[in-house]
């Protein structure tokens, strides 16, 4: 009863909230038959049974107290048709939300001011490529075991989410949201879930990096090789090996820039300044996510621990929805994506994974320029027709490369982005959760093109590895050494994709001597890789790993616990660690007040990033300043402000302050300046100088906004987790906790004017020794209705870095009932 009136008055207060100052109709939203109120009844928590079309046996889906859902089903069919019901019934606008958005239609709901977007959208070739990848599916289903499971997994999913879309108009029950835009959602199709998997594939893997690479060599020339190095200026830890001298090919090749005239410099910045208008692609922050895995000889337990901490933007509802999935052919524990019907991140009773970014090889994303005339485009001598498609109401014309972004006169730049290639990514992960050692996750990865992932992995027999499966592409050219890639390159049949690196040499360690694994979207492979594998503008600067590899290989007989503090309580900046030394060693004889003030805070500071660290906002803000102060005011000596600023505003941090992005490379070049004392070539100031400057900035701020001098890190380093809706009465925070950019719970961004909103989406340790004594957490809740107490119930878990049992039962009846929270049963009809 207490939860039913719990319910009933959170509906009201979501009302009164929204609908203030809407245009929708109250009669309509109020009506206690088929308005917003009628929702509560969706929300009462207790047992039901629900008769589904389609079901060929009854399904039990358990959920736990956490909230979680068990779904036990006696064939996939009917796993997969559930899944996709209980999902709808717990997030149905926003599966339908992310459908919209990955298909290019968001006006259709939201309305014409979403034109912009699904015109950039429809342009990138995402929607024409998820309907290109289902038909393939569809026509291998009687040759390919792979496609035919996907087949039959993603058909019966779309019937589950159909099935619910049909109970809840026929119910009243419909997501607030829909009634409160007057929109009725569409039937779901498979196509519609690849669009999903184009849409994460766009979240991680695409870029416009290549454009601002070339604006940047257009204005500085070969000094950007001294800007973005080819690789590291700083040791780095390799998971993947290959750390000796660099290989003269790739090293020529990452240096060997086309040279764009001004005609291609204006397209490349036309079309950074319309690139993902709603700033979705990739999510804000980049370069956080943190993965690692300890070998039994490191272990208490003698069994792996397995560690994963994925960062994607943040929201209510969260982007993860957390099952277990069981049925005759799978018994499997993890987190789904909306309108996607395979675990991501978990385990089974066999094996475990999770992932983060690789970040390399210019995030997959291409640009060459090419000749168009007439209709036609130019390769190798010979112009062909361009093909041209109507989709969503738009013209996208395409080359043999990919789809035309801008056009100038006869000068067309084209996109060659791998997200527009095949990839059975959902195939792969179906095989994966029925994997039940290394040489069949392995094996089952090889399908894998895009998005760049590292895949970290344990099992019970002690094996621990990682691997990056992808397409990476290796480059032709009728130059001796090829352009480097991650540039604007000639695309006349000048340079081209002519294959990828093979299986076997893609990054990948497997039982290493260290006894653990770190994979921190660091780059994987050192200098002496054979490939050309990227440059430091895109992998993070490789602080997190550097601190996780040195905890890591300095302790043994490592808990579950001691991860957890790791993962979740190690507020360490590396980069600080690597630098402050040297800062206060330069400034030991300085004497003015205000840098001496700074410098004796630092004298005591132990590196950490903690929230009642005065010290800590001392380092943050004397790095971001002297950052600005020599970068800045180099690319304002060089041209490149202010003609680019909009597009090219990077500061420190990977762009923590408001309006600005960040590059990975600027910042291995400020640790280096540090280190070795000088910010030549890019400043002739003198070291002492240049941070005497910052630091009496950074005391000015500070002391400008706490003048009690109680400027702790706490006042500038939180997290917000915003409301799907853009409602700031549904969304959280900000909420304090320590950390930044270079620790394990990381992020970009700084208050008050540019709080985090993004973080370690789903923190997730296994205990082989026990799979039953593993934990995890997302910031969120399982359902999208704010009236629910499942709606934001693991934030506070999440911001006070703790955990919650991952309880995973093989079956129904041995599912204790001191854990069940309620039971939906779903029937067969008839």
């Amino acid at each position: 009863m207490k939860n039913s009136i719990y319910i009933i008055i959170g509906a009201v207060i979501v009302v009164l909230i929204v609908i203030i100052g809407s245009i929708t109709p109250l009669i309509s939203i109020l009506n206690p038959e088929t308005g917003v109120p009628r929702n509560t009844s969706n929300l009462i928590i207790g047992n039901e049974t629900i008769s589904i079309p389609g079901l060929q046996h009854d399904v039990t889906i358990i959920q736990d107290n956490y909230g979680v859902y068990h779904i036990y089903a006696q064939d996939n069919h009917d796993l997969f048709l559930a899944l996709g019901f209980i999902q709808a019934k717990n997030r149905l606008f926003e599966m339908q939300l992310f459908k919209l958005t990955a298909m290019g239609q968001l006006a259709k709901m939201l309305g014409a001011g979403y034109s912009n977007y699904d015109r950039f959208q429809t342009m990138t070739g995402a929607p024409l490529t998820a309907e290109k990848d289902w038909n393939i599916i569809s026509g291998n289903v009687s040759v390919n075991a792979t496609d035919r499971l996907t087949y039959e997994a993603v058909t019966a999913y779309s019937e589950g989410i159909n099935d619910y879309i049909n109970y809840s108009i026929s119910h009243h029950v419909l997501p607030f949201e829909f009634k409160l835009l007057g929109y009725t959602p569409g039937y779901w199709s498979p196509v519609d879930t690849f669009a999903v998997q184009e849409y994460m594939i766009q979240t991680l893997e695409f870029s416009d990096d290549p454009l601002l690479y070339s604006l940047l060599f257009y204005k500085l020339g070969n000094l950007t090789n001294d800007l973005i190095t080819p690789f590291s200026p700083i040791p780095q830890y390799y998971y993947g090996g290959y750390n000796g001298t660099p290989n003269q090919y790739v090293m020529k090749m990452s240096e060997n820039t086309y040279p764009v005239n001004a005609t291609v410099a204006s397209l490349a910045f036309s079309v950074a300044k319309i690139w993902d208008p709603l700033h979705i692609f990739p999510p804000n922050p980049t370069d956080h996510s943190n993965e690692w895995v300890v070998s039994g000889n490191r272990t208490s337990t003698g069994k792996p621990i397995l560690v994963g901490g994925p960062v994607l933007g943040f929201s209510l509802p969260s982007i993860w929805f957390q099952v277990q999935l069981v049925d005759p052919s799978f018994d499997v524990y993890g987190v789904v994506l909306p309108g996607a019907p395979i675990i991501v991140i978990g385990y089974n009773e066999h094996i475990g994974w999770t992932l983060t970014d690789t970040q390399a090889i210019s995030w997959g994303t291409f640009f060459f320029t090419q000749t168009i005339m007439n209709g036609k485009y130019l390769w190798n001598g010979t112009y062909y027709p361009v093909t041209s498609y109507e989709i969503n109401g738009f013209t996208v014309n395409w080359t043999n490369l990919g789809p035309i972004m801008a056009t100038n006169g006869t000068t067309a730049l084209v996109m060659d982005w791998m997200g527009n290639r095949f990839s059975n990514d959902i195939g792969a992960l179906l095989e994966v959760m029925n994997a039940t050692d290394w040489k069949q996750f392995s094996s089952d990865l090889e399908i894998w093109k895009a998005p760049y992932q590292n895949f970290a992995f344990a099992d019970v027999n002690g094996t621990i590895a990682d691997i990056s499966p992808a397409y990476y592409p290796i480059f032709s050219s009728n130059n001796p050494i090829p352009y480097n890639p991650n540039a604007i390159m000639p695309g006349n049949g000048i340079q081209f994709i002519i294959g990828s690196i093979p299986y076997s040499m893609v990054p990948h360690s497997v039982n290493p001597a260290d006894g653990f694994i770190v994979s921190s979207n660091q780059r994987q492979v050192g200098p002496a890789y054979p490939y050309w594998f990227g440059d430091t503008m895109t992998p993070s600067p490789g602080f997190r790993a550097m601190l996780e590899e040195s905890y890591l290989r300095s302790h043994s007989n490592l808990t579950v616990e001691d991860m957890m503090n790791l993962q979740d309580h190690n507020y360490t900046d590396y980069e600080a660690f690597l630098t402050v030394p040297y800062i206060l060693k330069y400034m030991s004889t300085y004497s003015n007040s205000t840098v001496q003030a700074g410098i004796s805070m630092l004298k005591t500071w132990n590196y950490s990033m903690d929230a009642n660290s005065r010290a800590a906002s001392v380092w943050f803000f004397t790095y971001m300043y002297l950052f600005n102060e020599i970068f800045h005011t180099f690319l304002k000596d060089h041209g490149v402000f202010p003609e680019y600023r909009s597009v090219l505003n990077v500061t420190g941090m990977g762009g923590s302050f408001p309006n600005s992005i960040g590059i990975s490379s600027f910042d291995l070049d400020l640790a280096y300046i540090l280190i070795n004392g000088s910010a030549r070539p890019f400043s002739n100031e003198s070291i002492t100088s240049l941070i005497a400057n910052a630091i009496t900035e950074a005391m000015n701020y500070l002391s400008s906004q706490y003048p009690s001098g109680n400027y702790t890190w706490g006042h500038f380093y939180g997290f917000v987790f915003p409301s799907l809706l853009g409602v700031s009465q549904l969304s959280i925070g900000p909420l304090p906790r320590g950390g930044d950019y270079n620790t394990p719970n990381d992020a970009s961004g700084v208050g008050p004017y540019n709080w985090p909103s993004g973080g370690q989406s789903f923190t997730m340790i296994l205990n082989f020794s026990n799979l039953s004594d593993s934990y995890g957490v997302y910031p969120g809740g399982q359902s999208e209705n704010p009236a629910s107490p499942f709606y934001s119930n693991y934030v506070d878990y999440w911001i006070n870095g703790e955990y919650l049992p991952l309880l995973f039962y093989p079956s129904s009846s041995s599912f204790p009932k001191a854990h069940v929270l309620d039971v939906t049963t779903l029937e067969v009809i008839g």
